[in-house]
């Protein structure tokens, strides 16, 4: 794994990638970064791949199209993506924790009217700002600047330092651990300043002195009450505890796998019946369609005996209305040969007249 202390003129241009998947093959994770642009270097936490990984590109414009093109899904997971950044003593953390946010000491600073519009103006250059506003601590007072990404935040740790208004800015990353640390040196200057300055040195150096002695009390502090007896038995208690946890693991592990045995068996009953329902629905629609055919066969059937008694029927009227015709034809002409045989026969005048035509109901 690459250390922390990596060479200044490639900050700018490397990546750290987090929530690697174990499983994911390096080639594939390298293959999946390489859209993004050419790849100069690249370090794994683990020899098999996975966990944190440090890739180098050869520009800053391969890192910026990477961060804009977040989030990254490789082999099904969302990968973790920030620019690299440095470890120095003076802010431990910032290389580790995100924060959208930072803050600036506001110690030694001309505040005048403009100061936070002029302070905005000037990071905007990093992209979309949500607030600048003027800040109170314990111990100190400061300038918080909200950005909208964390990105942004990176970008402006790693071009440290800044100088604004011919001064230079002491800045960092808004997060628990600065704040702390913050709270604590500026409590120790202000009882410095509280014993009329009895010893002459820098703030800086007295920070770092406080933090020393401190770390030193605590290693002798840790050395005086942990002996080696307590050591063993720490150990033995915190086998025994991680014994209780596997066995407990392994308890939870069996019913689980008993609770899916039964939900599996179940669902394989449900499954073959579902099987059996559709079986025999296959087999009444099957019959269904049978019946269909038969009776659609049978229509057609009575369909076309419909249409020959409907032809016969047509051809019986036409002959019967032909000879009708011809029966009316034949009677008017025998009632008109009749008429001038009457009109022949009483031509003289004397005799009585003819009897009329009898009616067909007569």
């Amino acid at each position: 794994m690459s250390n922390y202390h990596r060479r200044v003129d490639c900050l700018h241009r490397e990546i750290c990638i987090g929530v690697v998947s174990y499983q994911t093959e390096p080639h594939n994770l390298l293959t999946y970064f390489e859209q993004f642009g050419p790849i100069n270097h690249y370090s794994f936490s683990s020899p098999s791949g996975g966990g944190y990984v440090f890739i180098t590109y050869e520009n800053v414009e391969s890192v910026n199209r990477c961060m804009v093109n977040r989030p990254h899904r490789v082999d099904g997971r969302y990968l973790h993506v920030k620019r690299a950044i440095p470890y120095t003593a003076e802010y431990p953390q910032e290389h580790i924790e995100l924060s959208r946010d930072i803050m600036i000491i506001s110690d030694f600073l001309d505040i005048d009217d403009n100061f936070l519009k002029e302070l905005r103006e000037y990071f905007s250059s990093y992209g979309t700002i949500y607030a600048c506003k003027y800040c109170h601590e314990a111990n100190f007072d400061y300038f918080l600047v909200e950005f909208a990404d964390y990105d942004q935040v990176d970008r402006v740790i790693l071009d440290k330092p800044h100088y604004f208004n011919q001064q230079e800015l002491q800045l960092m990353k808004y997060i628990a651990t600065n704040k702390t640390l913050m709270n604590i040196k500026y409590s120790s200057k202000e009882t410095s300043t509280v014993a009329k300055d009895a010893i002459d040195v820098d703030d800086d150096q007295k920070f770092l002195k406080f933090e020393l002695n401190f770390k030193e009390s605590l290693a002798e502090k840790q050395n005086d009450y942990i002996s080696e007896i307590d050591l063993r038995n720490e150990i033995h208690r915190l086998q025994n505890v991680l014994k209780r946890m596997n066995d407990d693991f392994i308890n939870e592990r069996k019913k689980l796998e008993d609770n899916c045995c039964e939900q599996l068996k179940k669902l394989n009953d449900d499954a073959d019946k579902l099987n059996r329902l559709q079986q025999d629905l296959e087999q009444e629609y099957r019959k269904l369609l049978c019946e269909h055919e038969a009776l659609k066969h049978e229509n057609e059937l009575l369909h076309e005996q419909y249409l020959t008694a409907e032809l016969e029927n047509f051809e019986l009227t036409s002959y019967y209305e032909q000879i009708l015709a011809e029966e009316k034809a034949k009677t008017a002409q025998y009632e008109t040969e009749y008429t001038r045989k009457l009109e022949c026969l009483y031509a003289d005048g004397a005799s009585p007249l003819p009897p009329a035509i009898p009616d067909d109901d007569d």
